[in-house]
């Protein structure tokens, strides 16, 4: 049987034992993260992190629209289908980009019009780094890559834990440790809705806690319902969970353990029940692309729980919080055609526009920020019908308190034998030039975590000038 340990607080903190601060984060340095961050006042922020499960090719999703680049762009991807660059509108930037423009892709409109009304900026251009290093040190192989670099498992751990594949704590998880004492119960501080988790989520105090993607907190197997259309299984697994006669002290923490787990669900699916009217979904299917936007939307789904979760705040006593959400299918190695990228665009576009919309009616929008992440970016060359793993990428940030309608690094030049392409065979990839612990330092910096913290999330830190982007 799978247990899962979403309790927190001093229960939990026995049961783990001294076991739960080992590793290298300092427990000093946690105290003095949490007593600064006491100080800061009440005021509630959440961070949504959509994860494109797969490596979104960002170069598909922002696209190239110069002539020079987009033509470059075309050459190196036969049989992908690029939009009509007539059919692009260049993006207005703060920042210079030496003559060079990008457009999101047209399937993106609602993000589109977020960015112009300078509430989305992109990040473009960051990857997994040690440290920063030219295109001729990695290609003399006296810059040291990180581990595994284009595979999909360390990829993940490089942007949600800063440690190779099978890393235990996430800096989602970690911020919310030294954030701890901003809230009043700290069992809601970690939510993941839907049914993957994520080592972003957990930190050494705080864990996961899971609820589905219609509002349904997800609790342990075989407590609720029947078992093989029987109820008794069901009160005697429940019962057998709680018994407090448990011969050890280790067995005794155990089943209080479970017991907290089992009244944290409850106090979720009753906060759900009051939330349930939330921002409904559309329901008309006369709007554009209604099947692929609005009615088979899991995404759209995920971020009204989300929503409702933070509506219901004040109940479930939390002031700061981190959200973890998987959007599948980006890894797009075949059939890389319009139509295929466009169903994936057309349901994040409007699961994204729908969050922005209704964290703006809740008065919201400042206080709450979603941003993307994903493995890594696809390969400049096309292989025939898709892309390849790559290296650097491209996210999204949208929120009240972004500074968008900009773009965020430097846009790439496309030629093949150029400074920003390192050509790997038959798959060149983008060169990083901002290392994704800056990207997420920026974001946990936001929430609250202090700057003489952040050194020990992010472990590399310190090797990147500046530390954070101007993004937030």
């Amino acid at each position: 049987m799978s247990i899962d340990l979403s309790a927190t607080g001093i229960n939990r903190r026995h049961f783990l034992g001294g076991a739960a601060l080992a590793g290298g984060f300092s427990p000093l340095a946690l105290q003095m993260a949490a007593s600064t961050a006491s100080a800061a006042g009440n005021d509630y922020k959440a961070l949504v992190c959509l994860y494109l499960d797969g490596g979104l090719d960002h170069l598909h999703a922002i696209l190239p629209s110069d002539p020079t680049n987009y033509e470059a762009l075309r050459a190196l991807r036969p049989g992908i289908s690029l939009p009509n660059r007539s059919n692009l509108r260049s993006l207005a930037t703060r920042s210079s980009q030496g003559g060079r423009t990008a457009a999101l892709h047209p399937m993106l409109p609602r993000m589109r019009q977020i960015y112009d009304q300078g509430k989305m900026a992109i990040v473009y251009g960051h990857g997994g780094m040690n440290a920063p290093a030219t295109k001729n040190e990695y290609a003399n192989y006296t810059a040291r890559l990180p581990s595994a670099a284009g595979s999909h498992n360390n990829g993940d751990a490089q942007i949600h834990t800063f440690g190779d594949d099978g890393t235990r704590y996430g800096w989602g998880g970690l911020a919310m440790d030294v954030l701890a004492s901003m809230n009043q119960d700290n069992l809601f501080a970690s939510m993941g809705v839907g049914p993957l988790n994520n080592a972003f989520s957990t930190g050494r105090t705080i864990d996961l806690i899971k609820a589905d993607i219609n509002g349904q907190a997800s609790n342990i197997a075989g407590l609720s319902g029947t078992v093989f259309g029987s109820t008794v299984a069901t009160a005697e697994l429940n019962a057998l969970m709680q018994r407090q006669t448990l011969p050890t002290a280790m067995g005794q923490d155990y089943a209080e353990v479970n017991r907290r787990i089992m009244e944290s669900y409850r106090q979720l699916n009753d906060a759900f029940n009051a939330t349930r009217n939330l921002a409904p979904l559309p329901t008309n299917s006369s709007l554009p692309n209604f099947r692929t936007a609005w009615a088979d939307n899991d995404i759209a789904a995920a971020l009204r729980t989300v929503a409702r979760c933070i509506s219901a705040r004040n109940v479930l006593r939390v002031n700061r919080q981190v959200f973890f959400i998987n959007m599948r299918n980006f890894d797009t190695h075949g059939n890389q055609v319009l139509d295929l990228d466009g169903r994936n665009f057309i349901r994040m576009d409007a699961a994204i526009g729908y969050f922005y919309d209704t964290m703006a009616a809740m008065g919201l929008s400042n206080n709450v920020t979603l941003f993307t992440t994903t493995e890594f970016g696809r390969s400049i060359r096309s292989n025939g019908s898709g892309t390849d793993h790559g290296w650097g990428g491209g996210s999204f940030v949208v929120g009240g308190a972004v500074k968008g309608g900009d773009i965020y690094g430097s846009l790439m030049d496309m030629a093949i034998n150029g400074n920003d392409i390192l050509d790997i065979g038959n798959s060149p990839t983008a060169i990083p030039t901002i290392s994704n612990q800056q990207y997420c330092a920026t974001l946990a910096s936001w929430l609250g975590v202090p700057d003489s913290i952040l050194p020990d999330i992010f472990p590399n830190l310190n090797r990147f000038s500046p530390s954070k982007l101007a993004f937030l």
